[in-house]
Parts: structure tokens; sequence; C-alpha cells
């Protein structure tokens, strides 16, 4: 009975989230959907994947209230960055409000399976899932940029050789590559189309991307138009650099993946043999379910085990 009202509290909770944000903002999904069904669900004439607005949207949260509370603070411009790194629309609010989220479904699965103060892990486990997944898809959308940014320069090096400018070269590049580097490409167009700067439109090109290669490219191509010198010869040999830098990754890789997969192994054994016994004598482990002792243990066990897990993979985790 304890469990379907936690249950039951849980659901009511994030149903009474969803419906305040989706009454609150009805007004502009029904003009966004308005919107998306003139233009076409590819795209129609937008030039970009992600629609372009020429006002910048400098909010955190679409929620009034959660705006002005988070709105200049430091977490939530770092936040955003982060956010932009993994190529996610969200606001910082709207994050912040799922984190909230995951944190109640990991208290009301732990009231329920063990309850007392262990309740306050289960905050803590799921309260990181969704950060854990926001560096994941930093960590995809990354090297999807690292694959695809050496080709992207020789597309730019034939389009200079061909007699375009570097802003025609860079329409070029986005017309032509893939996402993610397609929206960076012919945001930096349209940026410097409107009206600014160059160098600033580049600076912040790579402060969206955030790796070493668009901080190489970035710095070699404000550098060059300072001081001069061959472009083409330049990017060849910023292409000729990247390549190089990928195969070293991909043997480093290779040497590594042995302590990775150790890793992996060790930590899924605990719960491979949990199981394992659990099938063949329920009896044996039932003290574990059910005895304080017992489900002590499981927790201590359990954070144990992930907390071993990220040891392992820092330490085969080799930075360059």
């Amino acid at each position: 009975m304890t469990a379907i009202v936690l249950v039951g509290v849980f659901i009511g909770a994030l149903l009474l989230v969803v419906g305040t944000f989706v009454y609150l903002n009805r007004r502009r999904l029904s003009a966004a959907d308005a919107a998306r069904v003139r233009v076409g669900d590819a795209g129609g004439i937008l030039r970009s994947d992600i629609p372009v607005s020429i006002l910048r949207d400098e909010r955190v949260s679409d929620l009034a209230a959660l705006n002005e509370l988070l709105s200049g603070r430091g977490i939530t411009i770092r936040l955003e960055k982060e956010l932009t790194h993994a190529g996610s629309r969200q606001k910082p609010g709207e994050f912040l409000l799922l984190t909230l989220l995951a944190a109640m479904a990991g208290l009301t699965i732990t009231q329920w399976l063990v309850g007392g103060w262990f309740s306050f892990i289960g905050v803590f486990v799921l309260g990181v899932v969704p950060w854990l997944l926001l560096r994941r898809r930093q960590h995809i959308r990354r090297k999807q940029f690292e694959i695809a940014f050496p080709d992207a320069l020789d597309l730019m090096t034939n389009a200079l050789r061909a007699g375009y400018s570097l802003q025609a070269a860079m329409e070029f590049v986005g017309r032509e590559s893939r996402p993610p580097l397609r929206a960076e490409f012919l945001r930096f167009y349209d940026e410097q189309r409107l009206g600014l700067d160059v160098r600033t439109a580049l600076m912040a090109m790579q402060e969206r991307i955030g790796t070493e290669e668009a901080r190489l490219f970035v710095t070699s191509l404000v550098i060059q138009r300072e001081t001069g010198g061959n472009l083409v010869e330049l990017l060849t040999n910023i292409a000729t650099l990247i390549r190089g830098r990928l195969t070293f990754q991909a043997n480093l890789e290779t040497l590594t993946a042995e302590p990775k997969l150790s890793a992996r192994v060790l930590a899924a054994m605990p719960f491979v043999m949990f199981g394992v016994i659990y099938s063949l004598n329920k009896q044996y482990m039932q003290p574990l379910l059910t005895e304080p002792t017992g489900k002590f243990l499981l927790v201590y066990a359990f954070v144990s085990v992930v907390i071993g897990y990220f040891i392992m993979s820092r330490i085969a985790d080799v930075d360059l």
C-alpha cells in the first residue's frame, strides 16, 4: 500500500509540473506548431537545422518565476555553456527541473525498496543521471566534430582555391557538411552577414563547439587575418595535423581498451553473481532483501561498485 501511495505521489507531481509548463507556454507552443506546419518538418527555407531568430533569447526558463530566480547567476551561465557544448536546445531552467524530477524519482524508488535515510542515496544516484547524459552528449558531439573537421577543412580549401572568399567558403562548407558542423558554419555565415565582426563570430563559434580542433582552427584564422599569409596552405596543414591527432587517439584507445573492458566486467560481476545466486537459491539471498543490515550492505555495495567503476575509468582515460 505504501509503495502504491509513493508511486501515485510521484506521478501526480510529474503531471503537475508538465501540465503547468504546457499551460503557461500554450501560446508559444501553438505558434511554434503553426510555424512548423508552414515551413515544413524538413526546415523548408531555413538554412540551418535549428530555427534562428534575429533576437537573442536570454531567458533561462520559460517560467517567469524560475527565470527571475536563475537569471544572471554563475551556475546558470556555466550550465548554459555546457548545454551549448552538448548541442542541446534546452534552457538551464528546464534542465534543472529535469534534474529535480530525476531526484524525486530516486527518492520514491529507494523509499519503496529500502526506506529510511537510505532514500537520500537514491536522490543523489538518479539526480546525477541528467548530468551524466549531458556529458555523454557532449562527448558524442565532440567526436562528431573531430571526425568531420578535416573533411570540412578540405572543402574550404577547395572553395578558396576556386576563388571563394572566406565567408563564402564557410557558407559552402555549411551547405555541404552534415550536422553538427552544418549548423555552426551556417550560423557563422549568418552572423557576419548580419553585421557581426568576423573575429567575434569566429570566437563565438569556437566557444559553441568547445574542442581543441575548433580552437586551433579559429586561432589560426584570426592570426592569419591580422598578419597575412597563405590561407590555403594554412588550412591544409591544420587538416593534416588534425588527421594525425585522430590517428594517434585511435591507437591510444586501442591500447587502453583492455583496462576499460576490465572496469566494465568488474563492475558487472556483482550484479551478475547476485542474479545467478538469487535464481538458484532465493532463501539464501532473502536476508539481503528483508533485513535492515542486508539492505544497508546492498546500498553500500552498489555505491562502492559505482565509485570503483569511475575510478578505473578515469585511470584508463588518458588526457591528451
